[in-house]
């Protein structure tokens, strides 16, 4: 049962990791607003999670308890796209920056809300399993 957990926080703490990082571009991206021939750059959150979760990406087993991969460093799915710059200099957009930024925080903390609720599930699991 721990297995589904793991995983889980796994990909939680992947979720987690991605949204920081495009929180921290988006800032950048906001505090060089008036910044002559800044990029703004960016990254696919899409993308990178498919990626992450590709299974063509994962390792053949012959056990189920072999490692398969699944869980890659996502280090280097960010660092792929980390040298991704959007548009032509000077493109920042401050209305559009601050609307990804918000929605990036609110993805966020929904991220934490459901890690929450796995925390909980897990803690029921223990303390009813040895009544």
């Amino acid at each position: 049962m721990l297995g589904v957990f793991e995983r889980t926080f796994n990909l939680v703490k992947t979720v987690l990791k991605i949204r920081s990082y495009k929180h921290s571009l988006l800032a950048s991206n906001i505090a060089n607003v008036d910044t002559p021939g800044y990029r703004r750059k960016d990254i696919p959150f899409e993308k990178i999670i498919q990626s992450y979760l590709s299974e063509k990406n994962r390792l053949k087993t012959t056990h189920p308890k072999h490692f398969d991969g699944s869980f890659k460093n996502i280090n280097k799915l960010l660092k792929a796209y980390e040298g991704e710059t959007l548009g032509t200099p000077n493109n920042v957009n401050l209305e559009e920056e601050l609307v990804q930024l918000t929605e990036n925080q609110m993805l966020y903390e929904a991220t934490l809300q459901a890690l929450s609720k796995e925390l909980e599930r897990l803690r029921e699991a223990i303390t009813e399993g040895g009544r």
